[in-house]
This record gives C-alpha cells, structure tokens and sequence, in this order.
C-alpha cells in the first residue's frame, strides 16, 4: 500500500462482520461497499491523516503556490491510477497513488511554476454493474489572483477517453470556462464524481468518486 494513501479497504469482510450485513454472505454487492464506505469517509480519523499528510508535504516542498490533494473512493471497487495531465506545475514530493482501494483516501501535492498549479488526474474504476470507467479530476489554482480565481471541472466517461491531446484541449477550455468555479459534479454510466476547492494559494481539493443511488 502507498504510503499517501489513508484508510482500511472497506471489503465483503469489512460489510459481512457489521450487524446489518452479517446475514448478507454471498449476496454483498459492489452498490453496498460503496454505501458502507460514504458512510464512513471520516470513520478512525482517515480524512485528517490524509489532510495532516498533504499538509507536510506543502510545508516541506517550499513552495509559493501549491494544491492540497485529497481524493475519496466510494466505488465499492478499488481505483487504478491510468494517466494525469499537466498544464502548469508538477507533482510533489509524493506521486498520485497506483491504487486506491474502496473507503480509503489518496493525498497529494500539486506545485506551481511559474504562473500556478493546473492539472488533471484519471483514475480507472467500475460502475455497479461492473463496467470499467475512467474518473478525470482537474483544478486550476492560478498566480494571476486579479483576473482569476480556483477552479475545478471533473468527468467520468469510457475508459481511454483522456488518452489524447484533444480531449485534453478541451477539458482546460470547459476548467478555465469561468473566471471561478468552486464545486463541480458529473454523473455518468451510473458513476459520480464531486469536486471542489477552497481559494487561497495553497487550497485543499478534495475530490469524492462514487456510485449512483449511494
């Protein structure tokens, strides 16, 4: 397990030793782990280790602009990490974690160059059905505060979608769309993604990825 990443999977195992589950063995579904684990999203303090995490590694990088990363899986499966983009700055100290399992947290930080901090991430997961679809998160944190603010956009679509340059022209154009947006969410082949972000050169962006009817 990476270590940017928070949380005990939340498993079959995990939903067969709660009371409202324990007569449920052999009928468990992916739509009843991602249940569970919304319900437990702060469950043992995972969400502040997870926020503790990405603040040491902001004090540590020295940097001027930087984004504070947090994303929650609330699939019932475990994400894979399948591609990012970015348009200004670079990662952190700490990578985008290869995998995610359900109810845990990932941290990380996104550093400006010059002009700011803009990119995107992808992770791979399914919907209930059990179909594989990509999840894209995407902030914009910007130097310019006179004509800008905090950004983000996020879609879900079939798996590869993100694996163009085109696609990703069009994604900074829908991203950079308004001169703030603070809280995006799309719902697509029965999965969703929420996002949001605080101002500030140093915001925290949390990103949720979920299932429909959860």
């Amino acid at each position: 397990m990476a270590d940017n990443v928070f949380g005990e999977p939340i498993t079959n195992a995990t939903l067969e030793g709660m009371r409202e589950y324990a007569y449920w063995r052999g009928q468990i579904e992916r739509i009843d782990r991602a249940r569970v684990a919304m319900n437990m999203k702060n469950a043992a303090g995972k969400d502040a280790k997870a926020r503790a995490h990405v603040e040491k590694l902001k004090a540590e990088s020295g940097a001027g602009i930087a984004t504070l990363c947090l994303v929650y899986n609330a699939t019932g499966s475990t994400l894979e990490y399948v591609g990012q983009k970015d348009w200004i700055g670079l990662m952190g100290k700490s990578p985008y974690p290869p995998l995610i399992a359900n109810g845990q947290w990932a941290a990380f930080l996104h550093v400006r160059v010059q002009w700011g901090s803009s990119a995107a991430v992808v992770y791979r997961g399914k919907n209930a059905g059990g179909t594989n679809c990509d999840w894209m998160l995407s902030w914009a944190n910007p130097k310019d505060r006179v004509k800008w603010d905090n950004r983000v956009y996020t879609e879900i679509r079939k798996t590869n979608h993100f694996n163009n340059e085109a696609t990703w022209v069009e994604v900074n154009k829908l991203l950079c769309a308004t001169r703030s947006r603070f809280y995006h969410k799309d719902t697509w082949n029965g999965c969703v993604s929420m996002i949001s972000t605080g101002s500030g050169i140093f915001p925290i962006v949390e990103g949720i990825l979920t299932l429909e009817n959860v």
